[in-house]
């Protein structure tokens, strides 16, 4: 098994006298000034092509999503939307690129729920923080799915955790690596029934090794794991969306099994604070008009995605929610990436 060593790029420390709660519950002061947004016909914007960050490497699903959007969006504004793939240290380099860029809506985030989430609870030393970002679109959600190798006795979730405690420790499971979301959401499992296991992080996620049996188990996103829950290979135990999933409907959630809250990576478009509210009340009706067609839903739904429709006010009560879901597991396990 190769294992991934994880490397972090040092940021420079929050501003004093700015927590971290109050930090993310400042999106939710940003979505507000939308509901109030003046009207379009006093703004000439966009006038020239619009950069969209994405925090993941070309050819991922949150690629494909982000040209997706980048396409139908500039379509709707009548300016190209460039993709500008940015990856690297956990999301980190695309999103404080934003956080210093312009706020005049011609530099956006793609970002993801390390982005927002699970950064600032991670690295103490952060050069950006959630509130240097005005939320504008919730596009989708990212579940992720519990699978063991097919042939294993571990029929449910419960059977895995009794093996688990059963052999104090000697189990493992795979991940993307110390504090990536898979990590986190699997954590908060054995957290909450007491079991023990051995974590094991890979570059790839590892999820090859669990197929082949040199791992016992992994929390996946969904996308990735179904051809081998289609083939067979794998078996899955429970799904971490808020509800079962269509193509796994004979799958629990978490929720339903006791296991812990539904967390779970997201999708969603982010512009500078500081934006010009007819700026963010464009792009936010832009991008509800899109996440509203069916042509959406049925890409979202073709990556095995949980598609979301829903105003840039509730995106950031979701944000703030969410940050504080990933938060009580990473204090609890004490996870921290730039000691």
């Amino acid at each position: 098994m190769k294992r991934n060593a994880t490397t972090v790029l040092a940021r420079t420390a929050q501003p004093r006298g700015v927590s971290r709660r109050r930090a993310i519950l400042g999106i939710g002061a940003i979505a507000q000034a939308l509901v109030s947004a003046p009207a379009w016909s006093q703004s000439n914007f966009p006038n020239r092509p619009i950069r969209l960050v994405v925090t993941l490497p070309a050819g991922t699903s949150a690629d494909a999503m982000a040209r997706f959007v980048a396409e139908r969006a500039g379509r709707a504004l009548g300016q190209p939307i460039v993709v500008d793939n940015r990856p690297g240290a956990s999301s980190i380099i695309g999103t404080q690129m934003v956080a210093s860029a312009a706020p005049d809506g011609y530099t956006l985030l793609y970002g993801v729920a390390p982005s927002m989430s699970l950064n600032p609870h991670l690295f103490k030393k952060l050069a950006y923080k959630p509130a240097d970002f005005a939320p504008i679109a919730h596009l989708l959600n990212v579940p992720f799915v519990l699978v063991v190798r097919a042939d294993t006795p571990y029929r449910s979730l419960a059977d895995l955790l009794q093996a688990a405690k059963n052999k104090t420790g000697a189990m493992n499971y795979a991940s993307y690596g110390e504090g990536s979301p898979n990590h986190v959401a699997l954590l908060q499992i054995l957290q909450n029934s007491g079991a023990r296991m051995t974590h094991i992080p890979y570059k790839d996620g590892g999820l090859m090794d669990v197929v082949g049996g040199a791992v016992d188990c992994s929390l996946e996103v969904t996308a990735m794991a179904m051809p081998h829950i289609l083939s067979h290979k794998l078996r899955p135990l429970a799904v971490s969306s808020q509800t079962r999933l269509d193509k796994l409907p004979d799958v629990p959630t978490l929720t339903e099994l006791g296991a812990g809250a539904p967390l779970y990576s997201w999708n969603g478009v982010f512009a500078p604070a500081g934006t010009p509210s007819e700026v963010l009340h464009r792009l936010s009706r832009t991008m509800e008009e899109i996440t509203a067609s069916s042509e959406f839903r049925q890409k979202v739904l073709d990556f095995t995605q949980v598609p979301v429709h829903t105003s840039a006010q509730a995106f950031a009560q979701f944000l703030a929610e969410d940050s504080q879901a990933w938060g009580r597991v990473i204090q609890q396990g004490n996870i921290r990436l730039d000691q």
